[in-house]
């Protein structure tokens, strides 16, 4: 069994893979500080982890800690995933490859998959971030945006009358109260702007072009975006699945090409020697 872990700044999404099927995702929050009390949590009971592969746009400090659990729990040595220039049929735009967050790559990879035309993916999360790739898979660049939740934290982190403001469920369009406005004005804020640019998108691309979309808030931005939106909560990891299984078919390759070398080795070893001729 493979474990993907995609580890972002609030959450860490992960899954598995068993008999080359990817099993539903999971998710729990990211502590602000150790993660191995929550590594715990999730996946102490997991057995016959035989690999492990990350995106970790999270820093060091949570990639050592993440190290030494798995080494410690299986003796495993997990794979970061890095962006690369080329690999899987998409060709990444940016001039330094490594400086694309390794989310952005991987979710890139997994849209284009069998894609016939032109994509836009949309990740939602603590950052928005849009990146289009052609459908002979050549990456086109993007862009990037505060996410809901850093437009609140801005507001009330420089605001001193909104820094106790009440957290309530209960939304309007207009509201009666200061989190419910802070809720209306953000999200009307992203849509706005996520309206507009599919728009721009669909003019330049002649209409050829699908969006996806993925991320935390993905849900709560659906209903307010223009349709059709194809939603894939499980874009990143699906790019890290791609990974794996080129991986695994390669060391099963190597393995493969090994035994029949050895094999070959063998019947040379046991064949008779042919006798000398005489003249």
């Amino acid at each position: 069994m493979i474990l993907l872990v995609d580890i972002g700044n609030s959450q860490i999404k992960w899954t598995t893979i068993q008999s080359k099927v990817l099993a539903e995702s999971q998710n729990f929050a990211r502590p602000k500080t150790g993660i191995k009390a929550a590594l715990n949590k999730a996946w102490k009971s997991l057995e016959e982890i035989e690999a492990v592969f990350v995106s970790n746009v999270a820093g060091e400090k949570i990639a050592t800690q993440l190290i030494d659990w798995i080494e410690k729990q299986w003796q495993l040595t997990p794979v970061f995933v890095q962006s690369e220039k080329r690999r899987f049929g998409v060709t990444n735009a940016y001039d330094q490859a490594e400086t694309l967050g390794v989310d952005r790559w991987l979710a890139i990879v997994a849209g284009r998959q069998h894609a016939r035309e032109a994509t836009c993916i949309i990740d939602c999360g603590t950052a928005i971030t849009v990146d289009i790739v052609t459908e002979k898979g050549m990456h086109q660049g993007g862009l990037i945006l505060p996410g809901l939740s850093l437009m609140k934290q801005m507001l009330t982190d420089n605001t001193d009358a909104l820094k106790d403001v009440a957290q309530e469920s209960e939304f309007k369009l207009l509201a009666s109260n200061t989190h419910s406005a802070i809720q209306a004005g953000t999200l009307y804020m992203v849509t706005a702007t996520l309206e507009s640019l599919i728009n721009d998108l669909q003019q330049n691309f002649k209409n050829e072009i699908r969006f996806l979309i993925t991320g935390g808030d993905a849900s709560e931005l659906i209903p307010l975006l223009p349709q059709p939106l194809n939603h894939e909560p499980d874009l990143v990891l699906k790019g890290l699945a791609q990974y794996a299984r080129q991986t695994n078919q390669r060391q099963q390759n190597k393995s493969a090409k090994e035994t029949e070398s050895s094999t070959d080795e063998n019947t040379e070893e046991d064949s008779p020697a042919l006798p000398e001729t005489t003249n």
